[in-house]
């Protein structure tokens, strides 16, 4: 089997909102040649079905007649007369599930090779549901973003012709539960902001107590380090963040990839015992699920049980094991509505064992390791293979994680630069460190709170 990938790239997609950002992307290669449009339609419709049918978690596919979607969506192929057609169609049927991590994802708007790391870039600005909107939480030093005027608090209200809320109504005519809505629209947000290196976005941005206003960004090419991909699982561009200071150390990472396991390690093996660690996982979407293990490890004296993955052929565990000269001191983990899959199952594992504290917003509830494969038609199609169960035997799918310290971020607040989840997390690290020095002081042992 196929090593367990857990990122939710493509949420968004997988419920209907359309492709991000395709519209400006290009092809990479043409339609495959030599072969009607019919046939390779067809087969891309019946490998898509039959993977779900042999892998999905759930037997009974969570009460959904598959056999009977297949039935339903099938005729539709013949309206699908280009492979947006049938991504569109694709999508809709996959939707039906109503689970995450079932997505299309076109070619065009994938990352394998190094050379093609200059075809796609970003805007430097990282959004999240806020107060009811699509609102910028972290700016990039010197991104287009920040370049453009643009601050933390500032909500997009439109994206080249399309508005936020047009598409709220969207969702909200499906059914779609207002928690999920708030992410899958930050998700799609965030997939707009990303495209060919040089295209401009046009959008419509409203400060706090502000008119709304016109906004043009130019992407600009990601100059850090990227992941490597591995299979079909895309490269995506790296960014790690450290900070020392006060007998903290701060760490933040952006994708659970093999390229942050070093200065990871290297970072946390670099903190004394006596010190306090903030983890920051907000915004962070997961990755390579077996990670979550790993760097659990360095954070452990003991083996732990993060959870299980339930397959329909059986059951993995989520182990870690502890590493020599782990980081023994108090941790503190940031989320939010951002954290998913990877994020989730290391910040819930940890906190049922009693490692850490988590600070911050319930996580986004979309853990289901996954796979991928590419259709004949080039694209990439994601697909779940397993449920994750929590040591407290809870299912991280729709639930998510939910914070020991719930604070949940303002527009206000970000707009004045005040972090008030961090500022939490780092109060409780100290007050530990100080207990712990008064009872080493003592000759008495801390015991769990």
């Amino acid at each position: 089997m196929a090593m367990p990938l857990i990122r939710g790239i493509c949420v968004v997609v997988a419920i209907g909102l359309g492709v991000p950002g395709a519209a400006t992307l290009r092809a990479l290669e043409e339609p495959p040649g030599g072969r009607p449009w019919e046939e390779v339609r067809r087969e891309a419709f019946a490998l898509v079905w039959e993977t779900v049918n042999e892998a999905y978690f759930d037997p009974q596919f969570g009460g959904v007649d598959w056999a009977a979607v297949r039935a339903r969506y099938e005729p539709g192929l013949n309206s699908a007369t280009d492979n947006g057609a049938l991504r569109g169609l694709l999508q809709q049927m996959l939707a039906e599930l109503g689970s995450s991590h079932f997505a299309i994802l076109p070619r065009e708007a994938a990352v394998f090779a190094p050379d093609e790391r200059m075809r796609l870039g970003t805007s430097g600005a990282e959004v999240g549901w806020v107060d009811g909107a699509v609102v910028i939480t972290r700016l990039v030093a010197g991104g287009p973003a920040g370049a453009a005027g643009l601050q933390a608090g500032d909500a997009w209200r439109a994206i080249d012709g399309r508005e936020i809320a047009e598409l709220k109504r969207w969702l909200d005519a499906g059914g779609i539960r207002p928690l999920r809505q708030g992410r899958a629209l930050a998700q799609w947000v965030q997939a707009q902001l990303r495209g060919p290196v040089g295209s401009e976005i046009i959008a419509m941005v409203e400060s706090p107590g502000e008119p709304a206003r016109a906004v043009t960004l130019t992407i600009a090419a990601h100059e850090g380090a990227w992941s490597e991909p591995v299979g079909n699982f895309p490269s995506f561009p790296v960014d790690i963040e450290t900070h020392h200071s006060d007998g903290l150390g701060y760490l933040r990472f952006n994708v659970f990839a093999r390229q942050v396991m070093k200065p990871v390690r290297e970072f946390l093996m670099g903190l004394q015992r006596d010190e306090g660690l903030v983890l920051d996982l907000r915004g962070n979407s997961g990755g390579i699920g077996i990670m979550a293990a790993g760097l659990s490890g360095w954070l452990c004296t003991q083996q732990v049980w993060l959870g299980t993955m339930q397959m329909r052929q059986g059951v993995m565990q989520f182990m870690a094991f502890p590493q020599e000269g782990a980081f023994t001191g108090p941790v503190a983990v940031l989320i939010d509505g951002g954290s998913a899959s990877t994020s989730e199952i290391m910040a819930a594992g940890l906190q049922a064992n009693n490692r850490v504290r988590v600070f911050g917003d319930a996580s986004a509830g979309e853990a289901l390791p996954s796979s991928f494969k590419q259709l004949p038609t080039g694209d990439l199609f994601q697909y779940a293979i397993a449920d994750v169960i929590t040591p407290q035997r809870r299912s991280l799918e729709g639930n998510g994680v939910r914070p020991d310290v719930r604070i949940v971020r303002t527009r206000a607040d970000l707009a004045a630069g005040r972090d008030l989840v961090r500022t939490a997390a780092e109060e409780w690290l100290q007050s530990m460190r100080r207990s712990s020095s008064s009872h080493a002081h003592t000759g008495l042992s801390l015991g769990k709170e």
